[in-house]
């Protein structure tokens, strides 16, 4: 076994303690009471914490401490909503409207819906919590003839829901594609953690029961929070 370096050590202290005393948004002592504690430098304790936060044991907020992290939202290839995926993990889901807006399509928008560009869409821009924790910022786009009224609705419900119950359009399968980005100032602000934090960018065409493209859509998901687990098989030869 390879020899542990102190701060490796002092890692894998905190995290024992942190799974045996300590529950989600617990705040942990600060890196002097830790060096304190533990009889090492602060360097050290710095470390040990950069190293839980990479694992998404842990989670900062600037100026005013560090917290035990909730556990992160594992999402599968299942195609399920926000709101289903967090009530499945024993959060209360609850969701933010930012915008909701007709504007023309832009080209790629267009492109994605097969429509023409400039065709009238709905962009809609929420932010999605779990137990009152900004997770995910998420933006939308359908074309706004295939669903009258939308935007008298209550957008801050499920989305896919909604499209289902008014207007019998179910969502069946999605292409996604996902790929790690550093938060701009914006969506850092929005979704509570440091300018160039870490996330998932995740790029969405759902299409419904009949095969018709519904939706043009993008997250970004906290990458301390949320992750994507795929089952992969080797081809035969």
């Amino acid at each position: 076994m390879a020899h542990q370096t102190k701060h490796e050590e002092l890692r894998d202290r905190i995290f024992a303690e942190v799974r045996s005393t300590m529950a989600p948004d617990d705040m942990l002592p600060t890196e002097r009471q830790l060096a304190e504690r533990f009889g090492v430098s602060r360097m050290t304790v710095r470390q040990a914490l950069n190293g839980l936060r990479e694992d998404g044991v842990l989670r900062s907020v600037r100026g005013v401490g560090t917290f035990v992290a909730r556990p992160r939202v594992s999402k599968g290839p299942s195609l399920t909503s926000f709101s289903e995926d967090l009530a499945a993990r024993g959060y209360d889901p609850r969701t933010e409207l930012i915008a909701a807006e007709e504007i023309p399509a832009p080209t790629h928008i267009a492109v994605d819906l097969g429509i023409s560009p400039g065709t009238t869409i709905y962009r809609i821009e929420r932010l999605r919590l779990g137990d009152g924790s900004p997770m995910c910022h998420e933006e939308v786009c359908l074309h706004a003839a295939r669903f009258p009224g939308l935007l008298e609705e209550d957008l801050a419900q499920s989305l896919y829901r909604l499209l289902e119950r008014r207007y019998g359009v179910r969502l069946q399968r999605a292409h996604q594609d996902v790929r790690a980005v550093n938060l701009g100032e914006r969506t850092a602000q929005l979704l509570d953690v440091e300018p160039n934090s870490a996330a998932l960018h995740v790029k969405r065409v759902s299409r419904d029961q009949r095969g018709r493209v519904v939706e043009s859509g993008q997250s970004l998901c906290r990458g301390d929070l949320y992750d994507f687990s795929f089952v992969v098989a080797r081809p035969e030869p």
